[in-house]
């Protein structure tokens, strides 16, 4: 029955989607785990080393912690003996840089992977950390680095330095990055809150939920298709804000000091704004467009909201 999963995840992805589930959901899925071999780690690195790690069909979990060392406490396995120990476990390691990497056997086929607990100084660079078919979770480090998984849901939390995070069939969920992010997924939500750099964020088939608590200087950029987007500023902008779906509502919360010139636009429904919109100079107002400048002044950071087959919806909120 195991084997029978294993092969059949294509179609059971599909099954899930339509259910509403993901199939990041699942820890590990896939997995056939009869045959497990555990395998350990533990490197010196400088306090700023590289780190590269590389599983499949298993979870990464990288924490950071006051230690210069690297330490990885890991499983592989599989339905058979023969595909464990097929299963090789590569290290690269000097005093800058260390590289773990999971390698697929070629032969057979069945349940099998290998997943990662990982431990770093705080200020180690995350260069690439890559799986399949499960999660990463990457918390309390400078740097979050490139981040990508398919079929698996993506958490950092409490990095100092950017994150880019990529996945497919699954959600993307950051807090306090005190750097840039960019957030790409498919038939997966993407929720943030707290990013004080540039914010980009991209799905399809769901919903993006964005609070900034901060006022980034770079332009907030936020795109799906089948899904709603909900952004919170709770500072007042102070660069552009692009905000696109179709099918769906936008929602933008706004402090009531706020001033910027304004571009909203939809389709076969209509447009709300608790504030005020000067369209004399700027533009015109329709049910299903408008284009003006909100607060006092003629000019500040433009916002631009799209949608089709959507609301609209500007709102005051109570920041400042």
């Amino acid at each position: 029955m195991k084997l029978l999963i294993s092969r059949s995840i294509p179609a059971l992805a599909t099954a899930l989607l339509l259910s509403g589930c993901a199939i990041g959901d699942f820890v590990d899925m896939g997995q056939s785990d009869r045959y497990q071999t555990d395998f350990h780690y533990s490197w010196d690195l400088a306090p700023d080393g590289r780190v590269n790690l590389e599983a499949f069909n298993g979870s990464i979990e990288i924490s950071g912690w006051d230690e210069n060392k690297v330490d990885v406490a890991g499983t592989k396995y599989a339905s058979s003996e023969q595909l464990r120990d097929s299963i090789k476990i590569e290290t690269h390691n000097d005093s800058s840089s260390v590289e773990v990497r999971a390698i697929r056997p070629s032969i057979g086929h069945g349940g099998m992977g290998a997943r990662m607990v990982v431990r770093v100084p705080r200020k180690a660079r995350l260069d690439r950390v890559t799986t399949s078919n499960a999660s990463v979770r990457v918390h309390d480090v400078e740097n979050g680095g490139r981040i990508k998984t398919s079929n698996g849901s993506i958490r950092a939390e409490n990095i100092a330095g950017d994150v880019d995070a990529h996945t497919s069939n699954s959600s993307i969920d950051l807090d306090s990055v005190r750097g840039n992010a960019v957030m790409h997924t498919s038939n997966g939500r993407i929720q943030a809150e707290n990013i004080s750099g540039q914010c980009e964020a991209e799905t399809s088939n769901s919903s993006i939920k964005i609070r900034l608590q901060n006022a980034p200087l770079t332009p907030v950029r936020l795109k799906t298709s089948n899904g709603s987007i909900e952004l919170t500023l709770e500072k007042a902008p102070r660069s552009d804000v692009h905000a696109e779906t179709r099918n769906s509502s936008i929602t933008l919360h706004l402090p009531a000091s706020t001033t910027a010139v304004l571009s909203a636009e939809t389709s076969n429904s209509a447009i709300t704004s608790e504030f005020d919109v000067h369209t004399e100079t700027r533009g015109e107002s329709r049910k299903n467009h408008l284009d003006g400048v909100i607060g006092s002044g003629s000019g500040g950071p433009h916002i631009d909201l799209s949608s089709s087959n959507g609301h609209i919806r500007i709102l005051k909120g109570s920041g400042v």
